[in-house]
């Protein structure tokens, strides 16, 4: 078993990211910021707090950054905010309020990425309801925000996925939370591909949802393509997406990476009550089946296998050792006593 297996980089007292005001924090999504420092990484995280528990200490908001320089295989340290000395909330908007497009509690991170341009773009939902029955309305919409100076100060678009009904979705947009896979499919074709699925961990139609667009235009929904079945063939420019894994029973978060030429996809399994895997050759080609990685809980009598109660999240390190290498950041709320609540570090996975 890898060294850092459930090593956890956040949420208790000797975090490197305590020097910067963060304890408990929630996802902790990793970036690629090799622009602008060769091998560095930005990290993403959700509602974060200066106590290591859930709800203690103060609120910092969400989403919050922080800048590391370790992997591969290395225990991930934090060396730096953008702008200044501590973290503090990246988005400028109001909690439990109502920012222009109906009431927002929070506004979550789903993924973060940097174009060839040396612009960060950062995707997120807005919870509207985290209690909604089945999820249904539960965001308000998925949007796109962008810095310019490296995460510093953010801009976020008008434009927005709404979760209104008025996509035809009634409630369960599969728009909401959005993984920016990687640019170029194996032959660098230009295309930012785009792997979404509907809000929450509920309700699910097959699993997630596959679409492109070209990358310079990635604020213009006009210019979105999807991935769908034609009723002979699988084929992109279909006016509505296709569900990529028929049957596929209820998912949490998603996350989906090209590395080295093989996309690695990563997601909680709701069902499995683990963090499973697929790879595919290419993002519009066959996955594999799923593969379970990191169990939530285990039968008695596989003593041997390490459980992690309460996980959630598993995003891929764009930066992993190779596609059979692979590092994968897990969140853990105990939501009983709101402690732990942190992310941890698996490394040495095989998809």
């Amino acid at each position: 078993m890898s060294k850092h297996w459930g090593t956890a980089i956040t949420g208790y007292a000797g975090s490197t990211a305590r020097q910067f005001g963060v304890g408990g924090a929630d996802l902790g999504i990793p970036y690629d910021r090799g622009h602008f420092q060769p091998g560095r990484s930005g990290f993403v995280f959700g509602d974060t707090f200066t106590g290591d528990s859930q709800g203690s200490g103060a609120w910092l908001g969400s989403p919050i950054l922080l800048f590391s320089p370790d992997l591969p295989d290395a225990t991930t340290t934090f060396t730096a905010t953008p702008g200044g000395a501590q973290a503090t909330q990246a988005l400028t908007y109001n909690h439990n309020a109502d920012n222009g497009y109906g009431f927002e509690v929070t506004r979550i991170p789903n993924d973060a990425f940097v174009d060839p341009n040396g612009r960060t773009w950062l995707t997120y939902t807005s919870v509207h309801d985290w209690n909604a029955p089945n999820d249904r309305y539960g965001a308000l919409f998925c949007a796109l925000a962008y810095s310019d100076d490296d995460g510093d100060t953010w801009t976020d678009y008008a434009m927005v996925w709404p979760n209104d009904g008025s996509d035809g979705y009634d409630g369960w947009s599969p728009f909401m939370m959005q993984s920016f896979a990687g640019i170029g499919n194996n032959n660098g074709d230009g295309y930012l591909y785009v792997v979404s699925k509907e809000w929450g961990r509920i309700h699910n139609r097959g699993g997630p949802i596959l679409m492109r667009v070209p990358w310079q235009q990635i604020a213009s929904r006009a210019d979105y393509e999807y991935w769908g079945y034609n009723g002979s063939a699988w084929q992109w420019g279909n006016l509505t997406p296709t569900p990529l894994f028929a049957g596929m029973g209820p998912i949490g978060e998603l996350s989906v990476k090209n590395l080295a030429g093989t996309w690695v996809m990563s997601y909680f399994d709701v069902g499995g009550y683990c963090i499973s895997t697929r790879t595919a050759p290419a993002i519009d080609r066959v996955w594999t089946g799923a593969k379970r990685q990191i169990y939530g809980a285990v039968p008695w009598w596989q003593f041997w296998v390490r459980s992690f109660p309460q996980l959630y999240g598993g995003y891929i390190h764009p930066r992993s050792t190779s596609p059979a290498d692979v590092t994968l950041y897990v969140s853990q709320w105990n939501t009983t006593t709101n402690n732990p609540y942190w992310v941890m570090q698996f490394d040495g996975i095989t998809p």
